[in-house]
């Protein structure tokens, strides 16, 4: 009995591995699309990803004075349009040099992982 639960418990968490591996990789992808299309990057090459984690704490408030900033310092191009706000939204940190700077930003995307609702 006893090794019956830990054989399904071993499961499941191999399971769970497996799915959040996968939902890593996509939101990369969504990012990499992201600051591909959207960025004011010349040429940049990404060099760390974090681990892809979760949040209840940033205000629609909060996602609107991002948006400002990204538009107002250059980041993004003019009319750069994001994915709508989730209550539990999933961030990524992505570091990448651009010529000889190195910079980090934290991306946020919507819990379905369809796209990017906002950076920093």
């Amino acid at each position: 009995m006893v090794l019956r639960t830990v054989k399904l418990m071993f499961m499941a968490l191999s399971v769970q591995f497996l799915l959040s591996c996968g939902e890593g990789h996509d939101s990369q992808v969504i990012v990499k699309d992201f600051m591909k299309s959207n960025m004011n990057l010349d040429d940049y090459k990404i060099i760390g990803w974090s681990k892809l984690n979760d949040t209840y704490f940033v205000s629609d408030s909060m996602t609107n004075v991002m948006h400002t900033d990204a538009e107002l310092s250059g980041k993004v191009k003019q009319g750069t349009k994001y994915t709508p706000a989730t209550e539990k939204l999933r961030f990524i940190q992505v570091e990448y040099t651009v010529y000889d700077d190195t910079l980090k930003q934290t991306f946020y995307l919507d819990d379905q992982l369809t796209g990017v609702v906002c950076f920093k």
